[in-house]
């Protein structure tokens, strides 16, 4: 069996996503999804609209998705091992560091859609 992890924030889930995660299944047989905690997503600049617990859940209804976890820290070659990933699915060069312990899968990701623009376009039409 080949063990995909993928990951991400999710934050106002959108069509970018579930094309990223059906990608990602598509590199294996079982998904396991890290959705980054509420503290690190506002330690790496973001602001997420919906909290952890409703990413999550987001995340969990989706059925490409085998296994979601909540993400607090880095992603370390020990946290790969122990749920014994294959592949490592991303969409930036920020993992490469991981590049020895398993094989990266790199997806681009879908243009002119993201979390932010929704916000940013949500906002604006709130403004009216």
């Amino acid at each position: 069996m080949i063990r995909v992890l993928a990951h991400g924030t999710f934050d106002v889930l959108h069509y970018g996503h579930v094309r990223y995660l059906e990608r990602a299944k598509n590199e294996g047989d079982y998904l396991i999804v890290y959705v980054t905690s509420d503290r690190l997503a506002r330690e790496k600049g973001k602001n997420p609209y919906f909290n952890e617990d409703i990413r999550m859940k987001m995340i969990e209804s989706l059925k490409v998705v085998d296994q979601v976890f909540l993400r607090d820290c880095e992603i370390t070659s020990e946290m790969l091992q122990e749920l014994r990933i294959n592949k490592f699915v991303t969409t930036t060069d920020y993992f490469d560091y991981l590049k020895n312990d398993v094989k990266i899968i790199k997806i681009n990701r879908t243009k002119n859609i993201s979390s932010s623009k929704i916000k940013k376009e949500l906002i604006k039409f709130s403004d009216l």
